[in-house]
C-alpha cells in the first residue's frame, strides 16, 4: 500500500533477464496501486524496514435491517422462532494494532491484537504472532500462531506455516497449512471443532504489463455440530494500462460438503493520482445456493440464493517518506433486506 512496495526487497533470483526484471518491477508497481500484496498470507510483512506500525479503526451502521422470511416456526406450546439474517465479516466497531520488527537482514517478527464488536452483546479479542524469515534467495518460510476470545465465554486457537518460493522474476509458489481449534465450551458457536486448512497459490508474469494468479484452498473441518469439508477455487487477471491504472479480475467459486455453493466476481481498479496518492475502487458480487442449513451458531442459518453486492473506495495517501494514512468507504446490500455503511480510518508509520 505503500511505495515501498515498489521495490521487490531486493532479491531477483537466478539470472532472469532484462525483461523479467522488467517484468516484475511493473507487476510490483500494479500490487502497489492496489493495495494488493505481492505476498500473501503474511508474506508482505516488509524487510525494507527496522519497524512498521499499524493502526486501524473501523465502523458499521446499518441503513437497513430487516429480518428475512423465518425457516423454522411453529405455533401453540413452541414458541416462534426467528432466525437472524447471515451477516459475516462486518462487525459493528473493529480495531486493529499490528507491529512489525526486522531482526537482522533476514528476519520479520510481528504482534497483531484486534478487537471485534461482532453483534449486540458479543465481541471477539484476536491476539497474532508471526514470523516470516528469508530461507534463502528466492524462498521466505512463514510460522504463525493466533488465539481468539469470545465473550461468550471460550477461545480457540489456530496455528500455521507456510513457503513462498520465487521459482523466477515472473513466477512465484505459495503453499500454507493452518489449523484451527475451539473446544466444547464453545456451545454459542455448535461446540467443539477443529479443521484443517490447505492453500496454494500460483502467480504467473504474463507479459510486461499482465499477471495472471490462481489459488486453491482445501478445507476439512470435523466439529459436534456440524462437519464438512470445503472446496475454494480463485481466479485473478491483473492488467497495468499505460494511464498508470491497474485492474484486477476475480472469479472465486466455493462448494463444500454441507451443501453451500457460491459465486462471486469482482473487479477492482487501481488509480495513481500523484507521487503520493492512489485511489482504490471495488465492486464485488455474490450469490449462493444452500439447503438453508447452520454451521453450529445458534439462530443463524445461511440461507439459500443470498446474493449481494458491495461498492468500495478507498484513497492511500503518503503524508510524508515514514506515514501512510488510508480512508474507506464500503456499502454493503443484500436481497435480505440488509444494507450498511462501513468507514475505514487507517495508518501505517514506519521508522
Amino acid at each position: 500500500m505503500s511505495r515501498a512496495r515498489l521495490k521487490s526487497s531486493g532479491r531477483w533470483p537466478g539470472g532472469g533477464g532484462r525483461k523479467e526484471v522488467a517484468a516484475a518491477i511493473l507487476l510490483s508497481i500494479l500490487f502497489a496501486l492496489t493495495g494488493v500484496p505481492a505476498f500473501g498470507q503474511g508474506y508482505d510483512d516488509t524487510f525494507e524496514m527496522k519497524s512498521k506500525l499499524k493502526v486501524e479503526v473501523q465502523y458499521t451502521d446499518y441503513s437497513e435491517y430487516e429480518y428475512p422470511e423465518p425457516v423454522l416456526f411453529s405455533y401453540g406450546v413452541s414458541p416462534y422462532t426467528q432466525n437472524e439474517p447471515y451477516i459475516v465479516n462486518f462487525p459493528e466497531w473493529r480495531a486493529l494494532v499490528k507491529y512489525t520488527r526486522l531482526f537482522g537482514s533476514r528476519t520479520a517478527l510481528s504482534v497483531k491484537y484486534q478487537f471485534s464488536d461482532l453483534k449486540a452483546g458479543v465481541a471477539g479479542h484476536y491476539v497474532e504472532g508471526k514470523v516470516t524469515r528469508n530461507l534463502s534467495e528466492p524462498v521466505i518460510g512463514l510460522l504463525s500462531g493466533a488465539y481468539l476470545y469470545d465473550s461468550r465465554g471460550f477461545g480457540s486457537f489456530q496455528g500455521g506455516a507456510g513457503i513462498s518460493w520465487d521459482v523466477s522474476a515472473i513466477t512465484l509458489i505459495q503453499a500454507d497449512l493452518q489449523y484451527y481449534h475451539r473446544g466444547p465450551t464453545a456451545v454459542a458457536l455448535g461446540g467443539e471443532l477443529g479443521s484443517l486448512n490447505l492453500r496454494v497459490k500460483f502467480r504467473q508474469v504474463l507479459t510486461l504489463s499482465t499477471a495472471f494468479f490462481t489459488e486453491y484452498s482445501y478445507y476439512d473441518a470435523r466439529g459436534d455440530a456440524i462437519s464438512f469439508r470445503s472446496h475454494n477455487l480463485s481466479l485473478w487477471l491483473s492488467q497495468f494500462l499505460p494511464t498508470q491504472t491497474a485492474v484486477h479480475i476475480n472469479v472465486r467459486l466455493y462448494t463444500n460438503t454441507a451443501g453451500i455453493k457460491s459465486f462471486c466476481p469482482s473487479v477492482e481498479i487501481g488509480q495513481y493520482l500523484n507521487w503520493a496518492t492512489v485511489l482504490l475502487l471495488k465492486f464485488r458480487y455474490y450469490q449462493n445456493e444452500s439447503d438453508n442449513v447452520s454451521l453450529g451458531e445458534a439462530g443463524v442459518i445461511i440461507p439459500d440464493g443470498l446474493i449481494s453486492r458491495t461498492i468500495s473506495a478507498q484513497i492511500n495517501r503518503d503524508v510524508s517518506a515514514d506515514v501512510l494514512m488510508y480512508l474507506k468507504y464500503r456499502y454493503y446490500k443484500s436481497n435480505l433486506g440488509v444494507a450498511m455503511n462501513t468507514y475505514m480510518l487507517g495508518g501505517v508509520w514506519s521508522f
